[in-house]
């Protein structure tokens, strides 16, 4: 059983605040770490048993599955968007949320209400205090979508797998069109501790005689992939497929914008290009090259934690910022590829501040000081404070390494 006690004062009424820790109550595969990523800690039967009970008819849906290390949040972003704005009902179902859990229920461009989220999760507890439940935190808030969109009526659901792939509770569907976007080492406690075996998790959302887009890849990781997928003539890759001319500073955006449209054209065989670009150009996702201005000096928030996905951001803001210099917060969970990332921004920064993030699944800033010389500050937001305090005009603060360093700390 997977389900840690609630104290009944929780839920005795069943508000936004009571759903949400009704819901945490179940462990999170995320927060712990598994040596290994095996069957018969997640089988995808029990939730395909538990939806089957709970009458959920999930196969009447449309999806669009998105899997990769980096960059399947803003592709699968920009697919929800195009659909919606070409007028079909589209929801979007993303994690982890940056500051509420309802951010992971998206529909028509809004995210679901509060009090609707509650009364699901409310009708959610009589249905498992009736029948008991052994999934995870992920599972039962995957069940949720499914149970909000199958009501909802929607044309398309744009699926992003939380974690993996190949035994993630996303991967009970049959889409209309797989989607890989960047594959990198990471979760490699979970994943596997290289780049094949990590692969090998993400296409398992690879489904025999179903569209696949593999979006860009490192060189040894576009060879694998055309290895282990060497038979199946239904693998398109972005990099052989003309595109639109999309212009942006950020390489990150343009390759995702890429693996979007052609995922968009392969579906639906035509693409309103005019209207592609127009939403690239004005696509924005919090805390993906996240620029605000605070007390009149610059800060840029990218959840950027692969070697990757750290260069592009890198490389987004030398172009950018030419002739600024860049004062870096960082803070980087475990299992992360934490040499090489902070080899790079050691290159590009002119100071580094290193801090703690998550209690359980982060490094503190004096392990990740062992790596890279910069100030410790294992307090967050007494990190965050001290350099805003004395950033100079000819600086720009860059807050990065884990989505849990920007949600505690990132102007709503």
């Amino acid at each position: 059983m997977y389900r840690i006690p609630v104290p009944l004062s929780y839920i005795i009424i069943m508000d936004f605040e009571g759903a949400v820790k009704y819901l945490k109550g179940y462990l999170n595969c995320a927060d712990f770490a598994f040596t290994q990523y095996v069957l018969k800690t997640f089988d995808l039967e029990r939730i395909r048993d538990f939806l089957r009970k709970m009458g959920v008819d999930y196969n009447s849906l449309k999806f669009v599955h998105v899997a990769g290390s980096k960059g399947k949040g803003s592709t699968s972003k920009m697919i929800a968007d195009y659909l919606f704005a070409k007028g079909y009902k589209t929801g979007l179902y993303t994690s982890p949320p940056m500051f509420e859990v309802t951010e992971c229920f998206w529909l028509d461009g809004k995210d679901i209400e509060k009090e609707r989220f509650a009364k699901m999760v409310e009708n959610l507890k009589k249905f498992i205090d009736e029948n008991g439940c052994e999934l995870t935190y992920f599972e039962l808030m995957t069940v949720l979508s499914f149970q909000y969109f199958v009501e909802e009526e929607v044309d398309y659901v744009v699926l992003e797998v939380g974690l993996g792939g190949r035994l993630d509770a996303t991967n009970v569907v049959t889409p209309q069109i797989s989607v890989i976007t960047t594959v990198e080492k990471e979760h490699s406690e979970i994943l596997g501790d290289n780049l094949s075996d990590i692969l090998d998790e993400k296409l398992g959302i690879v489904k025999e005689g179903i569209p696949t887009i593999v979006g860009f890849q490192s060189e040894e990781g576009m060879s694998l992939a055309k290895e282990k997928l060497c038979d199946k003539d239904f693998v398109t890759y972005v990099e052989e497929e003309d595109t639109p001319l999309l212009g942006s500073v950020n390489v990150a955006k343009i390759k995702n914008g890429k693996t979007a449209y052609l995922a968009l054209k392969t579906m639906l065989k035509e693409v309103d290009e005019n209207l592609f670009v127009r939403i690239f150009d004005e696509f924005k996702l919090l805390g993906r090259f996240d620029i605000r201005y605070i007390d009149g000096k610059t800060v840029v928030f990218d959840m950027a934690h692969t070697e990757n996905s750290i260069e592009n951001l890198i490389d987004g803001l030398k172009r950018l910022y030419k002739g600024k210099k860049f004062v870096f917060l960082v803070s980087i969970l475990k299992g992360k590829e934490i040499s090489a990332i902070l080899r790079l921004i050691g290159k590009s920064a002119e100071k580094v501040v290193l801090t703690s993030s998550h209690i359980e699944r982060g490094y503190t800033g004096k392990e990740l000081s062992e790596f890279i010389d910069g100030e410790v500050i294992e307090n967050t937001e007494e990190a965050y404070q001290k350099i805003l305090r004395e950033l100079k005009r000819d600086q720009v603060m860059v807050v990065t390494g884990s989505h849990f360093l920007l949600s505690k700390i990132m102007p709503r």
